[in-house]
């Protein structure tokens, strides 16, 4: 028992980024804050990397124990898994201005994207960060990456969740039809 109370401090963690990261993407937070958009979305990105950059560190500092043994076949069953998921974002990306997206440059685009990837699911980023989590751990099959992967997992959940409920406030009818016809995180197959 002793052994697994080592990553309690990671799970912990990830549950303050997910408040934390949740807080400061609500409209609440974003109007009593006095910056423009572009340099709200730069805060909390920043925020956001270095956050998730010191749990990771976290979990460096524990002993790896593996899931099952590593060897060719699962980094290469890892790698191709990840793999998808960079070729998923950069699909997602192509009607979406990553400057934008990281606060490096206002947002221009003001209209739902419901075109290329997102006809097929609504949430292709967080897919594709699906398959880069679980990509990692079958690569590197420690038990520390498995906490970091279901942690993240049960976050992504909870911040769909809550910004679909911003989508639907900022888009209206628009989204929720969107929303009833197309899944949420698993594409269709519809031609």
């Amino acid at each position: 028992m002793n052994q697994y109370l080592a990553y309690l401090p990671i799970v912990v963690a990830w549950i303050i980024f997910g408040i934390a990261h949740s807080i400061l993407a609500s409209n609440l937070i974003k109007d009593k804050i006095n910056l423009k958009p572009v340099n709200y979305r730069r805060l909390y990105n920043i925020i956001s990397i270095f956050a998730v950059l010191f749990i990771f560190f976290m979990g460096s500092t524990i002993s790896p124990e593996y899931l099952f043994p590593k060897g060719q076949s699962s980094k290469a069953i890892g790698l191709i898994i990840a793999t998808f998921g960079f070729l998923l974002a950069k699909l997602a990306f192509r009607p979406v201005s990553f400057s934008e997206f990281m606060g490096i440059k206002t947002e221009q685009n003001q209209n739902l994207i419901t075109s290329g990837v997102y006809a097929r699911m609504r949430h292709p980023l967080y897919t594709a960060l699906i398959l880069g989590v679980f990509g990692f751990v079958i690569f590197s099959p420690t038990y520390t990456n498995l906490v970091h992967a279901l942690c993240i997992l049960i976050y992504l959940f909870t911040g769909i969740h809550y910004e679909e409920r911003r989508l639907i406030a900022r888009f209206g009818k628009e989204y929720t039809a969107y929303k009833k016809q197309t899944p949420m995180i698993l594409p269709t197959l519809k031609f």
